[in-house]
């Protein structure tokens, strides 16, 4: 499985979302990997409207519906269409305590979770959860040309074998052969953005990331 960042890019907000999810749903039917958008809030409703398929929020905050002005709520996001959140992305980290209130609120609104985690520690930290997933990332190789299996694959290696629970890794992902290395150690996909998102074709790009589950 792939889950696509939309992140905040011009290219992937509003109307530049909706084109590139249908794309994004077009070559996932044709190679019958899954692949998920993470849109930001104010886009999920449409996308999933327009563009029929499942859709996961960037992030929610620790709360319920009531007066938090500026906050965004699971309940919200829920109502919009969300299928699940992603919890402690790199560029979005909170505290564990917040992690695990968030965790909890959002299986309250029958949302599913992926948390991303940094390190081995955390890593076990986050399994008391039980999440739907965990991603391992290095923030350092977010956005870059080096990829996350390349310089981390005893870690990864390591924390795969200590759950069932599907983990992903995230991080410099730019090539089919890069997903391939990751299922090789236990990842069971991956979580990427700019590969796609910034890319002269996203087409052809999903397309060679696709290719590394074949």
């Amino acid at each position: 499985m792939i889950f696509l960042s939309l992140k905040t890019y011009r290219v992937a907000s509003g109307e530049n979302a909706v084109n590139l999810c249908r794309l994004v749903k077009k070559v996932a039917q044709k190679t019958k990997v899954p692949i998920i958008p993470i849109a930001q809030a104010v886009d999920i409703y449409r996308l999933v409207r327009e563009v029929g398929l499942e859709v996961w929020a960037q992030h929610v905050d620790p709360i319920d519906p009531d007066r938090h002005f500026g906050w965004t709520s699971p309940y919200s996001v829920k109502l919009a269409g969300a299928t699940g959140v992603v919890i402690n992305h790199a560029e979005r980290q909170v505290p564990f305590d917040q992690i695990k209130t968030i965790h909890q609120k959002c299986r309250h609104y029958h949302l599913k979770t992926l948390i991303i985690v940094d390190t081995v520690a955390l890593f076990k930290k986050a399994l008391t959860l039980k999440p739907d997933l965990l991603s391992f990332e290095d923030p350092k190789l977010i956005g870059g040309t080096v990829s996350i299996v390349s310089q981390k694959s005893t870690d990864i290696a390591k924390v795969v074998k200590f759950t069932s629970i599907p983990v992903l890794v995230g991080a410099g992902i730019r090539s089919g052969q890069d997903i391939s290395q990751a299922r090789s150690l236990g990842a069971a996909g991956v979580i990427l953005a700019s590969a796609v998102v910034k890319a002269r074709n996203p087409e052809t790009a999903l397309l060679d990331l696709c290719s590394g589950f074949s």
